[in-house]
C-alpha cells in the first residue's frame, strides 16, 4: 500500500483503535437472530444493466460531493431513474460518511443497500449487520488473504453478501482463495486515484465463470456501459457521474439505455 490508500488505511485503524471493543454475546446473539438472507444479489438475476447508485459525500481527488441533506433527494432520484441498490460510503477521516449515514439510507430506500467502508476488524462486519444493510465491501488489498476469508465467512453468517472488491491479479488470487462468490472490480487505483476501465477487461477473464462481477468507477456514459457489456459485465457501481449531475435520474437512465423515467 502506499500514497493515498496507506493514509485512509492508517487513519481507519487509528479510529478503530480508539473505540473498539468485542462484541458482547447478547449483542452477537440478537444480531444473528435478526439477520435473514436478503434480497442484494436477487437484484442483478436479469439480462439487463444493474446499476449500484453511490451515495458519497465527498473523496480525497475531488472534495465534496454533496452535503448531508441531500441525500434523502438523491436517494428519490436514484429510485426513479431505475438504481437496483445503493451503495454508502461511511468512511469518516477522507469520504465524511459515518455510521450514522448508513442506517440513514437503509431506513429511506426500498432498495438494497452495500456498505463500502475500509474494513479491517470483524465489528465493522457485526455493525454493519447491525445497521441493516444487505451487503458489504471488502477490500483485498488492505488485509491479507486469511484474514479476508474469515470476513467473508462471517459476514455470509450474518446473513451480508460479502463484495470483495480488487483491482489487481494479487487482490484477484486473494479474493479466490476467501471463495468470494460477488468480485467488484476497482478501476481505480486506490494508491493514486487514478482511473482506467481497461483494469475490467485485463482481470475480468481470470474470473471463473458463474461469479458475480460488479465494475466500479470510471463509468460516466452509455458508451462506457456498452463497452463493458460487450466483454460480459451486467453490474456497474457509479457514484460520481452521479453525484456531480443535476439530474442524476436522467444518467441512470441513459447509461441504462432506457428513454423514459421508471416509475415504481
Amino acid at each position: 500500500m502506499e500514497g493515498i490508500l496507506e493514509a485512509i488505511v492508517t487513519a481507519k485503524k487509528r479510529r478503530l483503535l480508539a473505540r473498539e471493543r468485542p462484541y458482547l454475546p447478547s449483542e452477537v446473539a440478537r444480531i444473528f437472530a435478526t439477520s435473514i438472507q436478503n434480497g442484494f444479489l436477487s437484484a442483478f438475476q436479469d439480462s439487463h444493466p444493474h446499476i449500484i447508485a453511490e451515495i458519497k459525500l465527498a473523496s480525497p481527488s475531488r472534495g465534496r460531493f454533496i452535503a448531508p441533506h441531500d441525500v434523502p433527494r438523491f436517494l428519490a432520484l436514484y429510485e426513479e431513474g431505475g438504481a437496483r441498490a445503493i451503495s454508502v460510503v461511511t468512511e469518516e477521516d477522507h469520504f465524511q460518511g459515518n455510521l450514522e449515514l448508513l442506517r440513514e439510507v437503509v431506513v429511506k430506500t426500498r432498495l438494497p443497500v452495500l456498505r463500502k467502508d475500509f474494513v479491517l476488524e470483524e465489528t465493522q462486519i457485526y455493525e454493519t449487520a447491525e445497521a441493516g444493510a444487505q451487503a458489504i465491501l471488502l477490500i483485498a488489498r488492505i488485509v491479507s488473504g486469511e484474514r479476508l476469508k474469515r470476513f467473508v465467512e462471517l459476514a455470509e453468517l450474518l446473513g451480508l453478501v460479502p463484495v470483495v472488491e480488487v483491482h489487481d491479479e494479487e487482490d484477484l488470487r486473494k479474493a479466490l482463495f476467501a471463495s468470494a462468490k460477488v468480485i467488484g472490480i476497482n478501476n481505480r487505483d486506490l494508491s493514486t486515484f487514478q482511473v482506467s476501465l481497461a483494469t475490467t477487461l485485463r482481470l475480468l477473464p481470470l474470473v471463473p465463470e458463474g461469479t458475480v462481477v460488479i465494475a466500479e468507477s470510471g463509468i460516466h456514459t452509455r458508451e462506457d456501459v456498452e463497452m463493458l457489456l460487450e466483454v460480459g459485465v451486467r453490474n456497474f457501481l457509479v457514484g460520481e457521474a452521479l453525484l456531480t449531475s443535476p439530474n442524476p435520474a436522467k444518467v441512470l437512465l441513459e447509461l441504462r439505455g432506457e428513454r423514459e423515467v421508471a416509475r415504481c
